[in-house]
C-alpha cells in the first residue's frame, strides 16, 4: 500500500475538521497496511485508469482518499396516541341514563343494541340525535300580566290564527292566571295549522270598566309531534318540505322525514299513514309518494307498508304550501 505522510496531509489541509479527523484516518490506514483488505465489491478500472481487483492480485495502487467531516441532523418526532382497549365489562359501564334513552339499550343485547332490540327499533340505523326537535304539546306558554297594575274586573286572552279570527279563548274574572298553557287546539277542538302564523291578545278591564288591549308577536310551528285519538301524529309544513308547487323532497325536509323515521322506529308495531294536505290531487298524490318512498327506504322496509291518503284543499293561501302528516297509529 502506498505511504501517505500524516503530518503533510494535516498541513495541506485548510479545515479544522480535517485536522481531528486524520489521526484516526492514520490508524486505518496503518492497519490496512499490514491486513489485506477485502472488500465485497469490485471495481475494474480507477478513476485514473489503473486496473485493481478486490482480490488483491493487481498491482495498482489504490486512489487517494479525501475524508470530509459531515454534519449530521437527526429530528425525532413522537406522535401522542389515545388507547383503549375495549370489552364487554368496559363497554357496559358507559352506559348511562342518556344512553337508555337514546340508544334503548337492553342488558342482554347490550352489545349490539341496534341490531338485537328489534322489539324497539325496527330498523340497524340508529337514531339521529343532532337533526332540530319538533314541537310537542304544550305549544306555547303564556305568562299574562298588567304591566300598568289596575285593579282588574276581568280578562281574556285570544289566540289569533292566520285569518285574523280568535282560534282559543281564555276569560276569567278578577285577576289573570300567572302561565296559560295551551296545547295547540282551537276552541273547535282542532289542532293549530303548521306553517300558519297565530299571534294573541291581552285585553283586560279594570273596576272603572276601562278596558286595555296588549297584543304580542306572531308565531309559527313548522313541525309539529302530538297525539289525537290514541295515534301519535308527526305533522310538517308543506314548505319544510317542498318547493312551491313541486314534489321534489329539500335538503331541509329529507332532515324532517329522517326525524320522523327515528321516531317511527320506537312503534315497530304501529301501522304508518302518509296524509298529504295541497292545493291539487296531482300536486298531493305526487308528494305523498316521495315521502312515503323516502320513509321506507330510510327505514329499510317495504313500499307497501307505509300508506298515503290526499287531501285537496284549494283555499290555501299562496305562501302557505299545504301539509304532510305522519300518522303512526295505534300507539300505546
Amino acid at each position: 500500500m502506498k505511504a501517505v505522510s500524516i503530518s503533510r496531509m494535516i498541513q495541506e489541509t485548510k479545515h479544522p475538521l480535517h485536522a481531528a479527523f486524520l489521526p484516526e484516518l492514520a490508524l486505518v490506514l496503518m492497519v490496512g497496511a499490514v491486513l489485506p483488505v477485502v472488500p465485497a465489491w469490485s471495481q475494474s478500472t480507477a478513476d485514473d485508469g489503473a486496473e485493481w481487483t478486490s482480490d488483491g492480485e493487481s498491482g495498482a495502487a489504490l486512489p487517494e482518499m479525501v475524508v470530509e467531516a459531515t454534519n449530521e441532523v437527526r429530528q425525532k418526532i413522537e406522535k401522542g396516541t389515545f388507547g383503549l382497549e375495549l370489552n364487554a365489562a368496559i363497554i357496559d359501564s358507559f352506559f348511562t341514563d342518556m344512553d337508555e334513552i337514546a340508544l334503548t339499550v337492553s342488558p342482554v343485547s347490550g352489545l349490539q343494541p341496534h341490531l338485537n332490540n328489534l322489539e324497539t327499533l325496527i330498523s340497524d340505523q340508529p337514531p339521529h340525535l343532532w337533526l332540530p326537535e319538533m314541537a310537542r304539546t304544550p305549544v306555547a306558554q303564556f305568562y299574562p300580566t298588567d304591566p300598568e297594575g289596575h285593579e282588574i274586573k276581568s280578562w281574556s286572552l285570544a289566540v289569533i290564527d292566520y285569518r285574523g279570527s280568535p282560534f282559543k279563548t281564555y276569560a276569567g274574572k278578577d285577576n289573570a292566571p300567572e302561565v296559560l298553557v295551551w296545547n295547540g287546539l282551537g276552541d273547535n277542538g282542532e289542532m293549530l295549522r303548521v306553517g300558519y302564523p297565530y299571534s294573541y291578545v291581552f285585553s283586560l278591564t279594570d273596576k272603572g270598566t276601562n278596558t286595555y288591549n296588549h297584543p304580542g308577536v306572531s308565531f309559527r310551528i313548522p313541525a309539529l309531534d302530538y297525539q289525537r285519538d290514541g295515534d301519535r301524529i308527526l305533522e310538517m309544513a308543506g314548505g319544510q318540505l317542498f318547493v312551491r308547487e313541486e314534489s321534489d323532497l329539500t335538503d331541509t325536509g329529507r332532515r324532517w322525514l329522517t326525524h320522523s323515521a327515528d321516531e317511527i322506529r320506537r312503534h315497530p308495531y304501529s301501522p304508518v299513514r302518509v296524509i298529504v294536505t295541497a292545493e291539487t290531487n296531482i300536486l298531493a298524490e305526487k308528494r305523498a309518494a316521495e315521502v312515503a318512498a323516502y320513509l321506507a327506504e330510510s327505514m329499510i322496509l317495504p313500499l307497501e307498508q307505509v300508506a298515503t291518503e290526499t287531501i285537496l284543499s284549494p283555499d290555501l293561501r299562496a305562501e302557505l304550501d299545504g301539509s304532510v302528516a305522519v300518522v303512526i297509529e295505534h300507539v300505546d
